[in-house]
């Protein structure tokens, strides 16, 4: 995806209609309608009151879609998200990744004790308030 569909999406995800963008940008309804078909760019000033009204950030209003390699094996297909994600290939070298596997797994346990979890269930669970945490204080940041 890129800038045109990204405004697209947070404004139907904020309920407004290119009019009141426009308006609330003051800016014409064509201008709108030009930077969500990809005729033209908004300023960065008016990238980053963009941003602002619909509640994201400049980040992620710019992002491209990121889409992995597929590759094809003797016995399917493997998909390489390192493509997307660099970080994977690095990581494991920079971090003490020994530390953070015993915190997780502690956490783990004790939310399969608190409330008789299975091992998987509790790493979904897990799994989904990191994201949670990660989209509430780290993707929506004020600019």
């Amino acid at each position: 995806m890129g800038l045109g569909k990204n405004i697209a999406k947070e404004r139907k995800a904020a309920g407004w209609t290119q009019e009141k963008l426009a308006e609330q940008m003051q800016v014409a309804k064509q201008t709108v309608s030009k930077w969500e078909a990809g005729v033209t760019l908004p300023t960065v000033p008016e990238l980053v009151q963009l941003a602002k009204l619909l509640g994201t950030d400049c980040n992620s209003l710019l992002a491209e879609e990121k889409q992995p390699e597929i590759k094809a094996t003797e016995t399917g297909y493997v998909v390489d998200w390192t493509k997307c994600y660099p970080i994977w290939i690095t990581y494991q070298q920079e971090m003490d990744c020994a530390a953070y596997a015993d915190q997780f797994a502690a956490m783990m346990e004790e939310v399969q004790k608190t409330y008789g979890y299975s091992a998987e269930d509790a790493m979904l669970a897990l799994k989904d308030i990191f994201a949670k945490t990660y989209f509430q204080h780290f993707l929506h940041k004020d600019l």
